[in-house]
């Protein structure tokens, strides 16, 4: 049986020093979206022995969830910490038929205008 679960993994490799604000941040992102409509799990794993590796991940019920929360006001909290970050992090969307990357982000905003 093929799940329809949806899945958005984004991985930063932080200097130690920028490890901690990045994730208290994550974590607030992560408390409120926990609370959504479909949302099935959603994480904040951070490893200081790994050169300050965090990674986000967020799980949903189905694909079209997932796209919700792409057109939430709340991603834009998500995308401000992807934008402020020094080098770009690993953004990856896993769908029930294939794996994509920050396109997935512009493909579904760009649907919505």
């Amino acid at each position: 049986m093929l799940s329809t679960r949806a899945r958005m993994t984004i991985e930063w490799l932080l200097p130690l020093g920028q490890t901690r604000p990045i994730t208290m941040a994550l974590h607030t992102v992560a408390d409120n979206v926990r609370t959504t409509r479909g949302c099935v799990s959603c994480s904040v794993n951070a490893d200081i022995g790994n050169r300050g590796m965090v990674r986000y991940t967020e799980e949903w019920l189905t694909e079209a969830d997932l796209r919700q929360r792409v057109m939430s006001d709340t991603f834009v909290q998500l995308v401000s910490l992807i934008d402020d970050a020094d080098q770009p992090p690993r953004i990856e969307f896993t769908l029930p038929h294939e794996t994509r990357g920050l396109d997935f982000v512009n493909e579904v905003r760009a649907s919505q205008q």
